[in-house]
């Protein structure tokens, strides 16, 4: 049995040393470039029985004819393609799918004029050089790249400047105008007392002190001790008062004509890089006691901080052009008594806020007014004692009025410029600059608390401020009056040379508080 296994074996051990390798025609010596999307047709000289493709995500092939094979390019890199005919002969060729960067570079400037753009391939992706006149045509080129499938490499930048400073005035001009009118009468007697507590003006008596007989007594058995004394006192809204002891008589009169007018202007100014969010505070934070529970008895209170001052953010982008689109949020608050609470013991103020938030589009340069609000409110209040109260002229003593008439006018206005950094040298003009302290006749004698003689600058600092126009400002500051804001910086201004003679740049006006 086992010499017949041998016998069956021979042959086919025999025949498999007789098969030779498949011989290859062209290996690797041919290289196929394809636009990517694109497809050739690779001619084969003999039969195709059997094709391959080593990377199939880059290249696909289809076998049109037994000659004629279809190589479509689906992503750009490098593959193989090997063809297989019936004796076993094999055709192997490169294929390098590329971007058609010409037409890339044609289609992109015909979808963005004004652009100068070059495309590179670089690996397997293209590389976007060149410059962009505005931020709405980057990203309109990007879009157009995500849509055609290929990997890039954004290597543009926008022209011009891409740093934002943006100056932010808020100001607000309130006025009131309080007339107001209340009486308050008590007569005291043997056996009756009497009074009118119709109330101020304001709400409320205008009179504290509670009127009644003395502890343990009553009005028929004792007479009401007169009001005033050495241990009494009057409430604050009391304008005037007047007592007849002969009499018992006792008038508390609130008669008050009071007007009000309050300014704010809030000047914050920030510079921030294109594209990017920046913040800026002056003021403070404030304690709110929070109430967090109750654990055995007793109340836990944590403590949260709320800001308040004057708070701008804004994010600009620059579109080109000296175009800018910005996203600002100026807000000015203060704390108040109005509206004040406590909780546990703790006095938390309350917050007058003026805030807005849009986004805007402009020039460098220009102000654009981004909120504005006119207010105008008029109220009249009249308490008065039925019948008594509108008697001719007696009356005025059971009757109360209040006339209030208000006007708010609150406006905020953006402006945004394209700036550079200062490539001056030596010291700028900053607030305080020229400050100089009084000695002892000054500050004791005259009462001043800034010395009258500017303090002395270097020569070179002192023609630079000459020369930006900065010599003849008075002000507490080295750079602004209190009516006209900073001026633009240039780069291009540089001081000149040290060698120029000294100048003061301030005039005695300057040292005035």
């Amino acid at each position: 049995m086992g010499v017949f296994c041998l016998v069956m074996l021979a042959p086919e051990w025999a025949s498999g040393q007789g098969v030779k390798e498949p011989s290859v025609i062209n290996s690797g010596k041919e290289t196929i470039r394809i636009f990517l999307g694109r497809s050739t047709v690779i001619k084969s000289p003999w039969g195709v029985v059997r094709v391959s493709v080593t990377a199939p995500k880059i290249a696909d092939v289809t076998v049109l004819t037994p000659n004629q094979v279809l190589v479509l390019g689906k992503a750009i890199g490098t593959t193989d393609v090997i063809l297989w005919s019936q004796k076993e002969e094999m055709w192997q060729a490169r294929v390098d799918v590329v971007a058609d960067v010409v037409q890339l570079r044609s289609d992109l400037n015909a979808v963005l004029p004004g652009c100068k753009l070059e495309v590179v391939q670089s690996g397997e992706a293209v590389a976007i050089l060149g410059t962009v006149p505005r931020a709405e045509q980057a990203a309109e080129m990007r879009r157009l790249l995500d849509t055609s499938g290929i990997k890039y490499v954004d290597l543009t930048r926008l022209a011009g400047v891409q740093q934002v400073q943006i100056q932010v005035r808020v100001a607000e001009a309130s006025r009131q105008a309080i007339r107001a009118l209340g009486i308050n009468a008590f007569q005291t007697g043997h056996d009756i007392f009497s009074g009118s507590t119709v109330g101020s003006a304001g709400g409320g008596p205008i009179n504290p002190i509670s009127i009644g007989p003395p502890a343990g007594t009553s009005a028929a058995s004792a007479r009401i001790p007169f009001l005033f004394s050495a241990d009494v006192s009057v409430a604050p809204s009391v304008t005037l008062f007047a007592g007849f002891p002969e009499w018992g008589l006792e008038f508390f009169l609130q008669a008050l004509a009071e007007n009000q007018y309050l300014r704010i202007l809030a000047e914050p100014t920030l510079v921030a890089l294109s594209g990017e969010e920046a913040s800026f505070l002056a003021g403070g934070e404030f304690p709110i006691p929070v109430v967090q529970g109750t654990t055995a008895g007793a109340t836990s209170i944590t403590i949260e901080y709320r800001q308040f001052g004057v708070r701008l953010s804004f994010r600009p982008v620059v579109l080109g052009d000296g175009a800018i689109r910005l996203y600002v949020a100026p807000e000015v608050s203060e704390l108040s008594d109005v509206g004040a609470v406590e909780i546990s013991g703790f006095r938390v103020p309350a917050v007058v806020t003026r805030k807005a938030a849009t986004t805007l589009e402009m020039k460098s340069g220009q102000t654009f007014g981004m909120a504005g609000l006119i207010s105008r409110s008029t109220s009249a209040r009249a308490s008065r004692v039925p019948g008594l109260g509108d008697l001719p002229v007696l009356g005025a003593l059971f009757r109360s009025v209040r006339y209030t008439n208000s006007e708010t006018e609150l406006v905020v206005m953006v402006t945004a410029s394209l700036v550079e950094p200062m490539t001056v040298a030596g010291q700028l003009p900053l607030p305080g600059l020229l400050h100089s302290p009084p000695d002892d006749w000054e500050l004791y004698a005259e009462g001043r608390i800034e010395g009258k003689a500017p303090a002395r600058i270097s020569p070179t600092d002192a023609a630079w401020l000459k020369q930006m126009g900065l010599d003849q400002l008075k002000g507490p500051g080295a750079w602004a009056t209190y009516e006209v804001g900073p001026a633009r910086s240039r780069s291009s201004v540089r001081p000149p040379q040290a060698t120029q003679p000294s100048a003061q740049p301030a005039a005695e006006g300057n040292s005035q508080p």
